[in-house]
């Protein structure tokens, strides 16, 4: 009698075990696979290789736009002129432009908005001078002939620098070209000096060597490197966009916990020597996010252009109605300082 009170007792058990197995394998099992991606979304992003894109840069080389189910294609611009031009053109849903590219584009059109601004450096561009032309101090560009780019933040910055200076553009020749031609244009002596930012103010020092007359003025001017969709874009693609902000904010803490790492993948991309890029990395803001001051900067910048004529006489953007703000309230509310 006892043996079979067991028996039943055992098989009884059994029986219990089989049916929890029966019940939660399908759950187990399920909760050990890994979580799927979401669906791929295509995109075209206009990026400058420049050191201020850093963390598109970043997030593009290590795949972290995927990571976020985008198939994002990077579309490799010479600056953020280049690059603001290609999302006006419809050629990109997406661009990482400088303040003064955006500013230029909103004296146009308005039918695009800044998503975030993703760094900010307060020495970008210098002035690079040949001392055989006679450039030894900043006084003496008067009469000089100046390269600069039209709508880039080059241009704003020699406005900034001759008016510190006791100059204005009338006292030197500007010759207006891309930044990229400024290197050879130095070297060969067809302009005396430019207003040149990084890399081509590396390349331009290197060409010349010791006939090569530097000056930077820190703090004259910061420059914002924003996150600019078409509103095309945002309407049909929010969550896209949501994504590739958080996609970009993993660029930021790779760029703080691996530093070394993020120099080099940005150096070798931009074609800038890693030395110079490791000395002005520390001073470079790589932050994803939307401050009062880049309000200010752009509406300072669309004072000048609009004072000095270099756009069509226009009334000054409300720039508050030109950012996006939903999307980084969603993803990283935190980071967002705008007054509303």
């Amino acid at each position: 009698m006892r043996n079979n009170r067991g028996i039943k007792a055992k098989t009884a058990t059994q029986l219990a075990a089989l049916c929890a197995l029966l019940v939660l394998g399908p759950v187990l099992s399920c909760s050990c696979k890994p979580k799927p991606l979401p669906k791929a979304v295509p995109v075209t992003m206009a990026v400058g290789m420049l050191p201020l894109t850093s963390l598109a840069i970043i997030a593009d080389h290590e795949r972290l736009f995927s990571r976020e189910g985008v198939a994002l294609t990077v579309k490799k611009c010479a600056t953020g002129v280049v690059a603001m031009d290609a999302l006006l053109a419809g050629d990109a849903q997406i661009a990482v432009a400088g303040d003064t590219p955006v500013v230029f584009g909103s004296l146009k059109r308005r039918d695009f908005r800044i998503l975030a601004c993703v760094a900010s450096w307060d020495n970008d561009v210098t002035i690079v001078a040949r001392k055989d032309s006679g450039v030894v101090r900043p006084a003496d560009l008067k009469g000089k002939r100046v390269a600069t780019q039209k709508t880039s933040v080059a241009q704003f910055f020699l406005h900034m620098f001759l008016l510190k200076h006791d100059l204005l553009e009338k006292d030197v020749t500007i010759c207006y070209m891309p930044q990229a031609e400024f290197p050879q244009a130095l070297a060969r002596g067809d302009v005396d000096a430019a207003s040149v930012r990084e890399p081509f103010a590396s390349q331009a020092t290197a060409l010349l060597g010791t006939n090569a007359a530097t000056f930077e003025e820190p703090g004259l001017y910061v420059e914002y490197y924003n996150l600019v969709a078409s509103d095309r874009f945002l309407k049909e693609q929010p969550e896209t966009a949501r994504r590739i902000v958080r996609a970009l904010l993993a660029a930021e803490t790779f760029a703080k916990s691996k530093p070394q790492r993020a120099m080099a993948i940005v150096a070798r991309t931009v074609s800038m020597p890693e030395p110079a890029l490791r000395r002005l990395w520390p001073r470079l803001d790589l932050r994803v996010r939307l401050s009062q001051s880049l309000l200010v900067a752009l509406e300072d910048q669309a004072r000048w252009a609009i004072g000095d004529h270099l756009a069509e006489k226009v009334a000054m953007p409300n720039y508050l109605q030109l950012v996006h703000l939903d999307t980084m309230l969603a993803v990283k509310p935190s980071a967002v300082s705008i007054i509303r």
